[in-house]
């Protein structure tokens, strides 16, 4: 079992033993995308990992870390993200991808799985943090023209909301 006696669990226990697998950064990049988008995002897939998914996301970007550190040299772990592409190439794309969004839903999905796709370790901080702080600002003024135009209940509907009313 896991060391942290606070949270000992058998699911924390079966992702050790998957992470402690990972022997190459390909299968470490493929399964820390595969897990943040099936259990981390506001359009996660599942929510069976609720109380755990920040520890075993942890865990998995720690071992992406190291496999990224072992395998690149030092111009490609700060120039490349761990997909072995040009990292800024890849913000430059996402940004025009940006700038082209015609809403504010189309915005919001592009700045979700830019954060799914390329949050560090998979894009070096440095890179990612600028194109994070750009695509934030633009999804803010997409989002917030005309954002009280709408009524509280109009909004809901837009967005699909389900408002439960505890008894």
């Amino acid at each position: 079992m896991s060391k942290n006696l606070v949270h000992d669990n058998a699911k924390r226990d079966e992702w050790l033993q998957k992470i402690g697998a990972l022997n190459t950064l390909a299968k470490g990049v493929e399964a820390l995308v595969d897990f943040r988008l099936k259990y981390t995002t506001p359009l996660r897939q599942s929510y069976d990992l609720e109380l755990d998914w920040g520890w075993i996301e942890l865990k998995l970007e720690e071992k992406v870390a190291l496999l990224k550190h072992k395998e690149f040299d030092d111009a490609k772990f700060l120039n490349s993200t761990a997909f072995g592409t040009d990292a800024q190439k890849e913000a430059d794309a996402v940004i025009a991808e940006m700038n082209a969004a015609k809403n504010k839903y189309e915005a919001e999905k592009i700045h979700i799985n830019f954060r799914s796709k390329f949050k560090p370790p998979i894009m070096p901080v440095n890179v990612f943090q600028d194109t994070d702080r750009i695509l934030g600002t633009r999804l803010m003024e997409i989002r917030n023209t005309g954002y009280y135009d709408l009524d509280l209940p109009a909004l809901r509907r837009e967005r699909g909301v389900n408002v439960v009313v505890a008894n």
